[in-house]
Order: structure tokens, then sequence, then C-alpha cells
């Protein structure tokens, strides 16, 4: 009984309620897409038709069209780069189309059949149009049934010129939905370690003070058993136009890859002194390279390879002697100066009170959104003092993900309650 209760429980937490959807593009409700973790929206093809006339997309390309189809869209954010996943509920064969154009007169942009975790369709793209409206048409793909299915949009980072810039530590969010994106960037055949592209995640980050360079990346969870096997290149070009120049058939040699099985404790893999070779093959092998030397000034860019295709998040932690750059834009590329929102929570774990203080002076603006385990967001307040304390006594005990947003950059952290 109590196994049955944390499932509804799980359920209700885990996936919103899609208020409406519709049978036709032109009544479509609009999608979140958010910037961060992946927020579930229910779906059902009960009740609904399959119309393959010209005013309803015609007929798809892919995923064996002919079953009942629903509708939604979405107003792509002005970085462009959207990725849409599904999951399964009682549909575990699905398929999805986005569509571009008046919603009288769509014109096709891709169409997935499996592309994502298990026989679950995902679209990952970094050059839509910001500000265009794009339509998602999703059916069943395995007979002609209806059947519910679970739905989300976030931001994404899975090409090159779509990297996260970073100058600490990082959590992605369990379930993040990226794939493959606009381009295959990475030839199993080109690269030094044979990594082809999964449901891939582009980071940068350039170098404030030399030392050296130490990581590890943990999978948040596991899939039958077994951690996600997270694979990773890392290219070091201070050309700020490095990904424009991007060579996806002959990429350039990277100083550092990994692609072993992540046998490493929890699944980890990076680099440390512990490290016996800068590149490691597919297979069973050592997933830990050795620690390496960095300048300042020096930028790098780095791509996260799940090979596994689970949709799983991660962290990544830098503990080397080196320190990150928060401070300047990496290359011309970049329009905006990023600046680090020096800040910590004190205490964590916490229990009914949390300080954050920031230790860069100037005036806040910056909104705290804390989620649950599940990616429910449980509280959002305004931070606009450099040590401001914010109540948490409605929340219970547990580990929490932490998200400090200004107009510059999203901060993503860990924070522990118990009382």
């Amino acid at each position: 009984m109590k196994q049955s209760l944390l499932l509804l429980i799980f359920n209700f937490y885990f996936f919103s309620v899609s208020n409406s959807q519709s049978d036709t593009p032109c009544g479509a409700p609009l999608l979140t897409v958010n910037s961060v973790n992946c927020s579930y929206t229910n779906g059902t093809t009960a009740g609904a038709l399959y119309q393959n006339n010209a005013a309803n997309g015609g007929t798809p390309t892919c995923g064996f069209p002919g079953s009942a189809d629903v509708w939604f869209a979405f107003v792509v954010p002005s970085s462009g780069a959207v990725s849409v996943a599904t999951s399964a509920g009682t549909i575990t064969d699905g398929a999805m189309a986005v569509y571009s154009g008046p919603c009288n007169n769509l014109q096709l942009i891709e169409c997935s059949d499996d592309a994502g975790a298990s026989f679950m369709p995902i679209i990952d793209r970094t050059t839509f149009i910001p500000g265009d409206t794009i339509h998602i048409r999703f059916w069943n793909a395995n007979g002609n049934s209806t059947g519910t299915f679970h739905i989300c949009l976030v931001q994404a980072h899975s090409d090159c010129h779509a990297a996260s810039f970073i100058c600490s530590q990082m959590e992605v969010f369990p379930q993040n939905a990226f794939g493959n994106g606009t381009t295959t960037e990475l030839m199993g055949q080109s690269s030094i370690c044979g990594s082809p592209e999964f449901q891939s995640h582009w980071l940068k980050f350039k170098i404030a003070n030399p030392g050296t360079l130490v990581f590890m990346i943990y999978p948040d969870t596991k899939a039958n058993g077994f951690y996600p096997d997270y694979d990773w290149v890392l290219f070091h070009d201070n050309n700020p136009a490095f990904c424009t120049n991007f060579d996806t058939v002959n990429p350039p040699a990277p100083i550092a890859c990994n692609a072993s099985s992540s046998m490493g404790a929890n699944g980890t893999t990076g680099i440390d002194a512990s490290g016996v070779s800068y590149f490691t093959q597919p297979g069973p092998g050592n997933p830990i390279c050795p620690a390496i030397n960095v300048n300042s000034g020096e930028v790098y860019y780095m791509v996260l390879n799940n090979a596994n295709a689970t949709q799983s998040g991660f962290q990544i932690h830098f503990t080397g002697t080196a320190t990150l750059d928060c401070n300047q834009a990496v290359g011309v590329e970049e329009e905006v100066s990023f600046r680090e929102m020096d800040n910590y929570f004190t205490p964590n774990p916490a229990s009914d009170q949390l300080t954050i203080t920031f230790n860069e002076p100037g005036k806040r603006n910056v909104i705290l959104n804390i989620y649950n385990p599940l990616g429910e967001l449980v509280l959002s307040q305004q931070i606009n003092q450099n040590k401001q304390q914010v109540d948490i006594s409605h929340l219970g005990n547990g580990i929490y993900f932490t998200e400090l947003k200004s107009e510059e950059r999203t901060i993503n952290s860990k924070l522990i309650i118990w009382k």
C-alpha cells in the first residue's frame, strides 16, 4: 500500500497536468520552454483523429503515421535552442514531428520516431528562429490505437554554438532532454576516442588563474541497475570562431577524451592525478584521464555524450588548483558578458531559514527558484540584497535543487534541508 501511495505522489508531483490540447494545429495550446530542467506535461491521444490533409500538416514522414494525433505549440526563446522530449505513458512507442509557419500552412522541420529513451521520440535543435511559433504533432507509432504520454520542452545545449558557459561546478537536472542537436559534430570514425554523438551537452569555460585542471562528472540516476555511460571530449582553442569553424567530418584533435564504460565509482569519469591516458577508447578501461596544466586566458570546450541515451542528468565538479573565469565572455561569439553571482547558502544543510550572501558588491536583481527532487518548483523569491534570508520552513526534509537567475547568467546548486 505504501509503495502504491509513493508512486501516486511521484506521478502527481513530477508530471504537470495538461489542461488542453488540440486535434488540429490551429487550436494547439502553448507549452513553456523550461530554462534548466524538464517539467513534463501529461498528454493523451484519446478522442483525437488522424487528419493528414494539408491544413493539418499533411502526412508525417516517419513513425508509421495513421493513428490519432494531437498538437501542441511553443514560442522559440532568444537562444533558438529547444529540445522537445517525450516519455512513455500507455503509449510506449511514440512518434513526433515539428513544423514552422502559420498553423494553416505548416512546413515540416523534422520528424522523429525512436531518437529518445526507449522507443519514444525526441527532437532537439539549436537553430530555431527566435520568436517563431513552432507546432508539435504527436501520435502512437505502434498500431492504430490511442493512449497517454508525457512531453516537455527545455532549452538545449547540444551543439557547439549553444554551449553552456560555466565558471563553477554545475548541476544538470535529471530528465534533461538534450538530443544530438541540429548537427552531428563528433563522428565516431573521426574522433581520437571514437565517441559518436548521443544526447550531448556542450560546455565552455575560460581559465582565470593557472594551475591543474581537474574535474569529475557524476551521473545522477541508474537505469536497469547501471549508471549512464557518459563520454566526454575536451578541446582547447582560443579562436572565437571555434564553433563556426568546427569540422564535423574531421573535428580538431582534442587535448583529452574518454569513451570508456564509466567503470568508476558511481559511474564517474573525468580527469585527476590518478589518470593513466589522455585518450581512452570505447569499452572497458580507465574512466579517468590525467590532470592537465592550464594557463590564464585559455578557452576550453567540452562535449558530454550520454552513450546510453537515458535522458539522465549529471553533475560536474571542478577541484583542481586552476580557477575558472566568471567575469569575461568566451570569445566574440558571446554577446553577453557573464559575471559570477559569487554566492553561497548558509547553513547547508538548512532547516527553517536560508541565508543567501553575495560577495560581489552591487545592486541585486536575482530570482531564487528551489525545485524538489522531482523537478517541481516549490519556492520562487526575488533577491534584492547582498545578504538576504529566505523562509524555507514549509519545505520538508530532503535534497533540493536551487537556481539563481540574473539577466546575465544562471547558477545551479544543491541544497539539503534537514530539521
